[in-house]
């Protein structure tokens, strides 16, 4: 039992399985705590009833039903009572795994959301369209150098040429108008120094 006291385990389980059986279907009928045995019924997603018996050493399929006549609801039927009173399972979730493909499938589901969740807390997902959300993301390393390429400008010969940058060279728009302005100052120092 995941719960110390047989009561906590019962109310657990009418509660926290709804997503992978018959929501609302588990109801207690039995619970004796000297014996230390609850009873409960719940409607798996095949249509078929099982009562399941809680107990200290685990958990048991005492009975089943299907709901229908229906082939596929007699198949799941059989399989579910294959395990009336043979195993007894160390976990609720066992069980009704054992008992139930629809449920494995559910449960199955609802871990991998689960760890997704969990992924994305430890790793957000990156907003490229923000570009504050771009500046903590280091700038990939430049396979080459800048090139020193000048466009041709027959009548501002006196300008000091700018070296044409690759588009990749800068991750955002903040650290282009930085490095921009780091470089125009650094021209107008060397034409300075020139002149």
């Amino acid at each position: 039992m995941r719960f110390g006291t047989l009561a906590e385990e019962l109310n657990s389980i009418t509660k926290d399985y709804d997503y992978g059986i018959v929501p609302g279907s588990a109801a207690v009928f039995v619970k004796d705590e000297v014996m230390g045995i609850g009873r409960l019924d719940l409607t798996l997603l095949e249509s078929v009833i099982v009562v399941i018996e809680v107990s200290r050493q685990g958990y048991k399929i005492a009975s089943s039903s299907p709901l229908s006549h229906d082939p596929k609801t007699l198949a799941a039927a059989e399989r579910v009572q294959s395990c009336v009173d043979r195993e007894c399972f160390d976990t609720m979730e066992n069980l009704l795994m054992t008992a139930s493909p629809l449920f494995h499938d559910r449960f199955q589901a609802s871990l991998y959301d689960k760890l997704d969740n969990a992924q994305q807390l430890q790793y957000p997902p990156l907003d490229y369209s923000n570009p504050m959300a771009q500046s903590t993301i280091p700038s990939p390393p430049q396979q080459q150098a800048p090139s020193l390429s000048y466009p041709y400008n027959e009548q501002h010969t006196n300008v000091p040429p700018q070296p044409v940058l690759p588009p990749s060279s800068y991750t955002t728009v903040n650290h282009t108008t930085a490095r921009a302005s780091n470089q125009q100052d650094l021209m107008d120092e060397i034409n300075e120094w020139i002149h």
